[in-house]
């Protein structure tokens, strides 16, 4: 069967551009700016370099850059015309130019405001389609357009234990080799959905069911039909991830929130009653403007909410090192698989008590920190707003990943 590919097809949008410099060669001039995906989500660590003038920068975690260099001489136009080309280079996104003709492009009085599309990539194995849809998506906002839905399970897996639903709006995708691996090693398959009428949630996820009966026919797959699922949820991602586990958490095995941007998709109802982690970025401006982990520990507090957090010290609204999160966010999977789904594919309800309890994160100190876990009867903090870990395994997963240098890796 044909593989198709996964990626959205976008302009890339360029506005108007950096801040002032003067018209004098020894003059310094500034160039700042922000660099985002085709999604609006910041991007962390993109290179941004100009030719030929030898200097560079990088986004910090929330994508803003700026760099300063004194033109020397100035920049003479070559036979096209150019006087000098701004790239942008991130890992996993296609470069991006900027040919400046005049030196009036450095004195526009706005900053730079850059979309990278994703690198288009075709993968073995993976099958999916395009279609379009008319929902209202998890902002209660009517989203028309297409949807793209694609599926990959590797050719090992005999039948589908369990299907992890990502939405691809921001970092979600089903082509991370750790993703991958953990397809094949437990027996799931990796779902994406992606564009406006899904990639955010949906108030009636009833309308995907025909899409994934045809992933179901075209994968060979038929159980992936009735699957339990684990979803998955970036930034306005979180809609979705949240969407299935309130609407359907007999079906629920857990949900992932990684750096939401709002509040209220982590307080829909039935979802504290699911497995839950809410993962934030010390230095997120969404975090700091909306400080998801109060509203985890009111939902642990009024809900008894099977939920956690981890919040990432020193990252922004996107992942500083992709590998890092995947395989914790598989951690948190084969937890779910392994707490919830018996041998019959059934879910088994979960009992608070019997999980364990992990420390609240002190923001006010920030950095790394070594947070307490316990089994439920001998943690000693305040039980009703601690964070809620599914078992022994994943607690101490949880509390080394609470401890990682993302910069460093370790």
């Amino acid at each position: 069967m044909k593989c198709l590919p996964i990626f959205p097809l976008f302009l890339a949008f360029l506005s108007s551009t950096a801040s002032m410099s003067a018209e004098e060669p020894g003059e310094l001039i500034t160039v700042t700016g922000k660099v985002m995906d085709t999604d609006d989500n910041w991007l962390n660590d993109v290179k941004v370099s100009m030719k030929p003038i030898e200097t560079e920068a990088m986004t910090d975690p929330n994508g803003d850059f700026v760099f300063e260099f004194a033109p020397g001489e100035k920049l003479e136009p070559n036979k096209r015309g150019i006087i000098a080309t701004l790239k942008f280079e991130k890992e996993g996104h296609l470069d991006e130019n900027i040919r400046i003709r005049n030196m009036n492009f450095f004195s526009k009085g706005k900053p730079l405001e850059v979309k990278m599309k994703p690198d288009p990539l075709e993968e073995e194995g993976i099958v999916g389609f395009t279609t379009p849809m008319n929902t209202v998506n998890g902002m209660d906002k009517e989203a028309k357009g297409d949807a793209e839905f694609h599926v990959y399970i590797p050719e090992s897996v005999e039948k589908v234990r369990a299907a992890f639903y990502l939405s691809r709006h921001g970092m979600g995708n089903i082509v991370h080799p750790i993703l991958q691996k953990f397809a094949e090693e437990e027996k799931v398959a990796l779902v994406s959905m992606y564009g406006d009428p899904v990639q955010r949630g949906l108030t009636d996820v009833s309308l995907t069911d025909e899409h994934m009966k045809k992933l179901a026919e075209m994968s060979g797959h038929p159980e992936l039909v009735d699957a339990p699922i684990l979803t998955f949820g970036h930034s306005n991602g979180t809609g979705f991830a949240a969407c299935w586990p309130a609407q359907r958490p007999e079906k629920s095995l857990g949900w992932i929130s990684f750096h939401p941007g709002f509040n209220a998709y982590l307080q829909f109802p039935n979802t504290e009653k699911i497995p839950s982690m809410v993962m934030l970025g010390t230095v997120d401006k969404y975090f700091l403007n909306g400080r998801q982990d109060d509203t985890v520990k009111e939902l642990r507090k009024t809900r008894d909410a099977a939920m956690c957090t981890m919040l990432e010290a020193g990252v922004g609204h996107g992942p500083v090192d992709p590998d890092i999160v995947w395989e914790f966010v598989v951690e948190f999977c084969k937890a779910a698989m392994r707490v919830r789904l018996g041998d019959d594919g059934e879910l088994k309800p979960i009992k608070i008590e019997d999980g364990w309890l992990g420390a609240t994160y002190n923001v006010d100190e920030s950095g790394r920190q070594l947070l307490e876990i316990a089994p439920y009867a001998e943690f000693k903090g305040d039980k009703s707003t601690a964070n809620w870990l599914m078992d022994e395994q994943f607690a101490k997963v949880w509390q080394k990943y609470a401890q990682t240098d993302h910069l460093k890796g370790k």
